[in-house]
């Protein structure tokens, strides 16, 4: 004899089965659904109640867990770095490891140029921040983006050497973060410089030591050079075009 199943009996067999299959807390879920929500439409046109809606669980517990939205953006941007950095962190602060520290942070970025999972969430996030700021840019940005750029900072001044200027790290600073910014938002550069738009695992690292090798081509240019002999090496240079002239 064939049994049939009511509604209500499909709704009680589905809500098992859902329970059944997650052990994440709720504040996991609160965590991860928001993260995913503000990464794709910013902070403003996120509602705390479609984050609750699609994590089952209720405004109140974006309160308590995280004390408003706010709360909950800023804990969702700690989640996105640590996705985003992941290892970096544990390398040691020694000359020697300057160089794998460098690599392993061009990867990062190269990585998220192309991820659509966690380890893009960084870079969508400061999209949206440069696109539509939140009320509580400046300290999301200062909180998590200052710390990193202060170590790539300190990283290249002891790489370029001690008669590196502030206006020679910045422009390396910029130069590196350029070379990621085209690639975001340049569809037809990715496709130029890979088969697909988004590169295999083998692509993205060749193209990452492509990327570091002429970052530290550039360190070695600068490294060493005294201002004065710098300024000897330009005049020498200028006097060398007069004479052909």
């Amino acid at each position: 004899m064939t049994r049939t199943f009511s509604k209500t009996d499909v709704r009680r067999a589905n809500s098992t089965a859902k329970k059944r299959g997650t052990d994440k807390t709720t504040k996991e879920r609160l965590l991860e659904v928001a993260a995913a929500q503000f990464a794709e439409h910013g902070f403003r046109n996120t509602r705390t109640q479609d984050i609750c809606k699609k994590a089952n669980a209720n405004i109140a517990a974006v309160n308590y867990h995280f004390g408003g939205k706010k709360g909950l953006y800023k804990v969702v941007w700690d989640y996105a770095v640590e996705h985003a950095i992941g290892e970096t962190d544990s390398l040691d602060l020694s000359v020697d490891e300057d160089r794998e520290w460098l690599y392993n942070y061009l990867r990062v970025c190269v990585l998220s140029v192309f991820e659509s999972g966690p380890k893009s969430l960084l870079r969508r996030l400061i999209s949206n921040e440069i696109t539509d700021p939140s009320p509580i840019s400046g300290e999301v940005l200062s909180e998590h983006l200052a710390p990193r750029i202060h170590d790539l900072e300190k990283r290249l001044r002891r790489m370029m050497g001690p008669y590196v200027t502030d206006f020679q790290i910045g422009c390396c600073i910029l130069a590196i973060h350029s070379q990621f910014s085209a690639l975001t938002v340049n569809r037809s550069a990715r496709q130029n410089l890979f088969r697909n738009d988004k590169p295999t695992e083998e692509e993205a690292e060749h193209f990452t030591r492509e990327i570091c090798a002429f970052v530290i081509g550039g360190i070695r240019a600068i490294k060493g050079v005294p201002p004065d002999a710098r300024r000897q090496r330009k005049q020498a240079k200028d006097a060398t075009t007069d004479d052909d002239k």
